[in-house]
């Protein structure tokens, strides 16, 4: 069990998801020039800007965490996902 590895990666993640929330609060901003939802009970928030709201969230979060968790396990030289040998071919 190696500490050092769980410190960087939880870091590494929890960086990520903060950068990817500013992110998404800006380039919400941006695109649809009002404020992400967030009330459930706004009335002025249709369902469809929140279904794509979630969707959009959730997409750039993920491929943020995993790339925040590929490079640290590149910088740390922590575990890094090995590609099986193919077992046909062997290689």
């Amino acid at each position: 069990m190696d500490i050092g590895w769980k410190i960087v990666s939880t870091g590494s993640a929890v960086l990520a998801g903060l950068l990817a929330n500013k992110l998404l609060d800006l380039g919400w901003k941006a695109v649809t020039g009002h404020e992400p939802p967030g009330d459930d009970n706004d009335p002025a928030v249709s369902l469809t800007e929140v279904v794509v709201f979630a969707a959009v969230s959730g997409a750039v979060i993920g491929l943020s965490r995993q790339l925040a968790q590929t490079g640290a396990a590149k910088w740390y030289g922590g575990p890094v996902e090995k590609k099986s040998p193919n077992p046909v071919t062997g290689t």
